[in-house]
């Protein structure tokens, strides 16, 4: 099963694209602390949604906002012209939630 679901703060929301099929799609930030009491760190991902859930996101999304992101993983992989292998861990939203606190 490739499922993940993260609670964090909506940080940036990039610009509402369209592919060359005519898909929408956006990628957006979320912040995502960490769970350790002794360390305040915290994670940043970059997270795509495409068709409904872009307008969506692109419309209403509100920076500072606490979101329920629920989708799967995806992985980008490619080769340079140094010939070395590349690996892009991808977040694709498949459902977003805005939570109040």
């Amino acid at each position: 099963m490739n499922e993940f679901t993260v609670l964090g703060v909506l940080e940036s929301v990039g610009p509402l694209e369209e592919t060359s099929s005519g898909i929408k799609v956006v990628n957006f930030v979320i912040t995502v602390t960490r769970p350790f009491k002794s360390n305040q760190s915290a994670d940043e991902f970059k997270v795509t949604a495409f068709k409904e859930l872009a307008e969506d996101i692109a419309s209403a999304g509100i920076i500072g906002t606490s979101v329920l992101v629920r989708g799967r993983l995806q992985s980008n992989n490619y080769r340079k012209d140094d010939k070395v292998y590349y690996y892009s861990p991808e977040l694709l939203a498949e459902k977003i939630l805005y939570v109040c606190r």
